[in-house]
């Protein structure tokens, strides 16, 4: 590997930590906000199918964050060609799933 090449693969991975990070934030940013919303509404007008939807739909996208990331991980990395990351990355989206499916 030369050292131009280095170079270019440490910025690319300095933009998928960057990128990585801003999908965290934005699922936790939008699952605060459903929550919150859903809270002050649950006490403004009690248990209403709406408020309930909105609820749900806060906890599934905080927990669905943490599977995004791992996602856009393993799509970067194939991108980047780095053969290892891909492969650990795939293997971490499977137990994942399979610990999700265990679960149900």
């Amino acid at each position: 590997m030369t050292r131009a090449t280095s170079v270019d693969t440490e910025l690319a991975i300095e933009r998928l930590e960057a990128q990585v990070g801003r999908l965290l934030q934005a699922g936790v940013w939008l699952a605060a906000g459903c929550l919150t919303a859903g809270l002050v509404l649950w006490m403004a007008l009690g248990p209403t199918a709406p408020v309930n939807l909105l609820l749900t739909g806060g906890l599934v996208v905080l927990m669905l964050t943490p599977l995004a990331r791992v996602v856009a991980s393993l799509v970067a990395y194939v991108r980047l060609r780095d053969w290892f990351f891909v492969v650990t990355t795939a293997l971490v989206f499977l137990v994942l799933i399979t610990a999700w499916l265990l679960k149900s």
